[in-house]
């Protein structure tokens, strides 16, 4: 049963914490990688690097935003140009306007959009690669990532003239595994799937981001154990249980994390 005495502090005072560990509300300069992580990051970077386009699919908690940012950490500004587009139900146009906004591609003009980034793309010799990372792709429109894959390709120089990146859930591999997505599929060079974490992996997560604040030995061996297992490796539900393990800790004024307060805690997030 959970404490239902009225806390005078929450975790973050109660433990003298810079930071909340299991928040997104501060920068981490070097999120976590598990070692599938890590060998999908240089794979990935290595396939970006020869100008392929591929996809990332991963069910909601897995850690693709992470990866997404780790992949964009490692390329130089000077060699690659970065537009970062989340997708929510924007129109083929919009969809185009907004990259050329993240590009830096003039719109002025009667030349159509598409036709605009096209010409941007071919005499870019001189200019960083474009990388076009479009979050949430599964909800795309057709239309839109045709002309996505329009662009990717110079057919005067016959090189890449840009990459893409389209990350979504899993129901996004269905889409490209259909017969319509065909031509599309054929320009990605790969199709990844994050999955989601050990055990073991799930406990390195945990106290990697306790480590951050330094706070290491606020939860017991046992009660990471149990948070591991009990979320099945999803990082999401690993920061939203950890962080409310903190504050049942505040309010019953005690600075361990057992085993009991957590299972307290799954019993109520999960009821």
């Amino acid at each position: 049963m959970l404490s239902a005495t009225k806390p005078s502090q929450n975790a973050l005072q109660f433990f003298g914490f810079r930071y909340p560990p299991f928040s997104d509300t501060f920068e981490i300069t070097t999120p976590y990688q598990s070692n599938d992580d890590t060998i999908m990051l240089e794979r990935i970077d290595a396939l970006l690097r020869q100008g392929k386009s591929i996809a990332l699919c991963g069910e909601a908690g897995t850690g693709k935003s992470m990866l997404v940012k780790a992949i964009t950490a490692r390329l130089d500004s000077k060699e690659y140009r970065i537009a970062q587009i989340p997708y929510g139900g924007l129109q083929p146009s919009a969809l185009l306007r907004d990259l050329c906004d993240e590009l830096d591609i003039d719109t002025s003009g009667r030349k159509n959009l598409l036709s605009r980034i096209s010409a941007d793309f071919s005499r870019a010799s001189d200019r960083p690669f474009p990388i076009i990372i479009i979050d949430e792709a599964h909800e795309m429109q057709y239309r839109s990532v045709i002309d996505l894959c329009s662009l990717l390709h110079d057919k005067r120089k016959r090189t890449a003239a840009a990459a893409l990146i389209l990350v979504g859930l899993p129901v996004l591999r269905k889409k490209l595994e259909l017969d319509i997505y065909a031509s599309i599929r054929t320009r990605l060079s790969s199709i990844f799937t994050m999955q989601k974490l050990s055990i073991d992996s799930a406990v390195e997560f945990l106290r990697y981001r306790l480590s951050l604040v330094k706070a290491s030995n606020v939860f017991t061996d046992e009660a990471l154990q149990y948070l591991a297992t009990d979320t099945k490796g999803n990082r999401r539900t690993l920061m939203n249980l950890a962080t409310l393990c903190l504050e049942e800790a505040a309010r019953r004024s005690e600075k361990l994390i057992t085993d009991e307060i957590v299972t307290a805690i799954t019993l109520e997030y999960n009821r």
